[in-house]
């Protein structure tokens, strides 16, 4: 099962800042997959949850002042 998000998130990845845009089920042995469209160049790059930290979520009161 794929999931939009209604509002991207931002992210941090190793190759920069980014939005994710959805994430993909990976089943019962595998893991979720999201999409994540890097800031820098566009490019849509497919992580799981290790590869990247959400930047900022209000819902969630998470706010990464580093940036």
């Amino acid at each position: 099962m794929i999931y939009e998000f209604r509002n991207p998130m931002p992210v941090e990845t190793e190759l920069g800042f980014g939005m994710l845009v959805y994430v993909r089920d990976g089943g019962t042995f595998c893991n979720d997959v999201f999409a994540v469209v890097l800031d820098n160049d566009g490019v849509i790059r497919h992580m799981t949850t290790d590869q990247f930290k959400l930047v900022r979520n209000d819902t969630f009161l998470i706010r990464n002042n580093e940036r």
